[in-house]
């Protein structure tokens, strides 16, 4: 059983799993305004740069605001092939990121995707995740599943995932009949590897595919590194732990002349196990940084296992 990240050896750009389309996923949540406000004009703007400079993977979710709304404003003035989309079933539209409102009853799943598909402008979603499964009602799962293979008959869905981390009593039903990705958080990072404590073990188990979800582990990995050091949060999203290995993860880019940002988002990018990585910009200039850290690509292997020796050494 691994218990540590793999280095890529191939093209970190394109993933197996997914037929050699890219790893790359725009994450659209603080594009819809979930974080913080955000004008249409700037999100839609985003978007097209995005689109506009290779990336060919979209994540939203009705929980996320506006974003399945700004995205569906991009794909009408985008004249180039569509993107691969996901979004999320379960939790519902909210303003604010804190806001959990959940209902995984079939009425309520089936409303919720013909919506999404509305709002997006598309006939079918290529990845439909259920969203937050520490919330799912396990004593309903087979109603729930049964609701959700009947998209994918329907054909308004082509694939089904899991989007958050599982816990364990949902772990018996995180198999490849019933899903084909799972999409963990804070789990696949330059300062936190316990994915592969249960979760990716499982997921080679079940040839299931993997996004890593937030490769900046909420601004650790970057420009809230200090701010996170003094006033720390040690909550379930960022432990002592993680601000510890970040702290010495931030010596190795130090080190490296290479911006702590950068060397985060290379790091990801170079885990095989990561088949897809999810990136979340807000503002134009984190995009670009982003695109410029995919253009840079892969880690040097000596930095790669410099990286995950210290946080093997200190969690």
């Amino acid at each position: 059983m691994k218990t540590k990240p793999t280095y890529i050896s191939g093209d970190h750009k394109k993933s197996d799993f997914f037929n050699n389309e890219s790893r790359l996923v725009l994450g659209c949540s603080g594009l819809g305004g979930v974080w913080r406000p955000i004008e249409e004009k700037t999100a839609v703007g985003i978007l097209l740069h995005a689109l506009e400079n290779g990336v060919s993977v979209l994540d939203t979710a009705p929980s996320y605001n506006k974003s399945q709304e700004f995205v569906g404003k991009a794909l009408k003035l985008w004249s180039g092939k569509k993107p691969f989309i996901s979004t999320k079933v379960g939790r519902l539209k909210a303003d604010k990121a804190e806001e959990t409102i959940v209902d995984y009853s079939p009425e309520t799943m089936r409303k919720s995707v013909y919506e999404s598909l509305e709002t997006i402008g598309v006939d079918s979603i290529d990845l439909l995740f259920l969203h937050e499964p520490h919330l799912v009602p396990i004593e309903k799962i087979d109603e729930i599943m049964d609701c959700l293979q009947s998209f994918k008959k329907e054909g308004i869905v082509k694939s089904l995932g899991i989007g958050g981390n599982p816990i364990d009593r949902f772990y018996t039903h995180m198999i490849k009949d019933n899903f084909d990705v799972v999409s963990g958080f804070l789990k696949l990072d330059a300062c936190n590897l316990t994915g592969f404590k249960k979760d990716l073990p499982q997921i080679e188990k079940e040839n299931m595919a993997y996004y890593a979800a937030s490769a900046l582990h909420m601004g650790l990995l970057g420009r809230r590194l200090e701010q996170y050091n003094v006033d720390r949060p040690n909550n379930e999203w960022i432990s002592n732990a993680d601000v510890d290995v970040a702290l010495e993860v931030n010596k190795i880019a130090q080190k490296n002349n290479i911006p702590l940002s950068r060397l985060a988002l290379r790091y990801v990018f170079s885990i095989l196990e990561a088949d897809r990585v999810v990136v979340g910009p807000t503002t134009m200039e984190q995009l670009i940084d982003v695109l410029n850290a995919w253009e840079e690509g892969k880690l040097s292997e000596d930095i790669f296992n410099e990286i995950t020796n210290t946080i093997s050494t200190l969690r």
